[in-house]
């Protein structure tokens, strides 16, 4: 039975393992913007209208070229009888009011159950539309630019919030590391005060202190694994994937820091926003809009070849070809041109408008991002220096207590302060890493 039970054991054992394997996932930061842009659900629809933008712009181009049109009809006339003419005698052609001899013997149209069939093919080109067909497929170009710009707009806030949900995991497990050495820490304090109670040499309180510090260090590292699962969620729902998945990360914090270049961000946002760019498309297209006006209102010229063919009952079955032409001039529409060109300056002016507060508001912004990084580069040196005074600090109160000139108190105190300093460098470090990336979309080069 024995040699039955161990691998009945090795397989379930490879069983759990799988199960949780297939559970796992491990990302780097660019794997985890790359799962977040196939999956997010905004982005495919400005996907999709870009695809439609592009089918826009073909669809104007045919406009250039000839229209070929086909068309027919039959018609049945049940229970139709024949049609009989009389025979008559033809007046005079001096007289009128005389018949002649000139007689029309009658005759019989057969016209009984009569079917008329018709059919045609006719070739349409424009050829002068007052440049309608040009400025419409200009437009169309233009609308596929502002599809695109709108697309990397959206791309771009999609990388900002995952790299804001990405390093706040990181933030959350170092706290998660730093919490449990901060009570395994504790846990070696209150050994060494136990067991100096129980020889006598330490009070009761003396111990109690430790015991406190110490259930309340592990209440906040309970709170912070329930955070870490919480950010891990938060990161699946944004690049899509089970809410129970268990993301390994693979980014950490990085301690030797570099202030990015900061010169010539307010100019490369001006020429590099996605905002503007489709503001600017917008104007272009108000301009094109104006122009449509004046088209509108100039000459249309076109021409035509057809072939036409009928068929009525067994009385005609013959087909012609024609040739044509038209032309149309307007001439007087009571000032509509006029009101039609007022519109279409205001529209011209107000995205023109709308384009320069929006360049004033991008300025604002990037002014204040630019200030927030160097707040946090500054944030991020002052974290470390007070981490390593704490560190030194730490180790001082420790030799300073084995030999008894300091309390627990000091120690506790001190403990403490370095677990704040360290935390608060985590803290640091990975808001900076977020202020790179809102820098980058800023200055519109994410």
């Amino acid at each position: 039975m024995m040699n039955y039970i161990k691998p009945i054991i090795s397989l379930v054992t490879l069983f759990v393992f799988l199960i949780q394997a297939e559970g796992q996932k491990t990302l780097s930061l660019q794997e985890s913007r790359d799962l977040a842009i196939e999956y997010n659900k905004t982005l495919k629809v400005s996907a999709l209208k870009k695809v439609e933008a592009e089918a826009q712009k073909k669809e104007a181009f045919t406009n250039y070229l000839p229209n070929l049109a086909a068309s027919g009809s039959a018609m049945y006339y049940p229970g139709m009888e024949d049609n009989t003419i009389p025979g008559m005698t033809f007046p005079s052609a001096s007289d009128p009011n005389v018949p002649s001899d000139a007689l029309f013997p009658g005759m019989v149209l057969e016209t009984e159950d009569l079917s008329i069939l018709s059919g045609g093919v006719n070739l349409t080109q424009p050829i002068y539309a007052g440049g309608q067909v040009r400025l419409a497929n200009k437009m169309a170009t233009t609308g596929v630019e502002i599809s695109e710009q709108a697309f990397q707009l959206q791309k771009a806030e999609v990388i900002l919030n995952t790299d804001e949900a990405y390093w706040n995991l990181v933030a959350m497990r170092e706290n998660v590391t730093l919490s449990e050495k901060y009570v395994l820490m504790l846990d070696s304090l209150a050994a060494t005060l136990n067991d100096s109670y129980e020889l006598g040499l330490v009070p009761k309180s003396e111990q109690l202190k430790v015991i406190v510090q110490k259930n309340d260090a592990e209440l906040n590292l309970l709170r912070a694994r329930n955070g870490y699962r919480i950010m891990q969620m938060n990161l699946c729902r944004i690049i899509g994937v089970s809410l129970d998945t268990q993301i390994q990360i693979t980014e950490g914090v990085k301690e030797n820091i570099a202030l990015p270049d900061l010169s010539n961000g307010i100019s490369t946002a001006m020429a590099e926003r996605q905002e503007l760019k489709i503001l600017d498309g917008q104007i272009e297209l108000s301009n094109y809009q104006k122009k449509l006006v004046n088209a509108d209102f100039l000459p249309q010229l076109g021409a035509q070849v057809g072939y036409q063919h009928y068929k009525v009952g067994d009385l005609l079955d013959q087909g012609n070809f024609a040739v044509g032409a038209s032309l149309s001039i307007p001439i007087f529409h009571w000032n509509e041109k006029k009101h039609k060109k007022t519109v279409a300056k205001s529209r011209v002016e107000r995205a023109r408008l709308n384009y320069s507060d929006t360049q004033d508001m991008l300025q604002l912004e990037v002014q204040q991002v630019m200030i927030k990084l160097q707040e946090g580069y500054e944030y991020v040196l002052l974290s470390q220096k007070n981490k390593q005074e704490a560190q030194e600090s730490l180790e001082e109160t420790e030799v300073s207590f084995e030999v008894g000139l300091n309390t627990t108190t000091d120690l506790l105190n001190a403990q403490a302060a370095w677990q704040n300093a360290l935390a608060q460098e985590i803290s640091a470090l990975t808001e900076f890493e977020i202020l790179k990336t809102r820098y980058q979309k800023a200055i519109g080069q994410l």
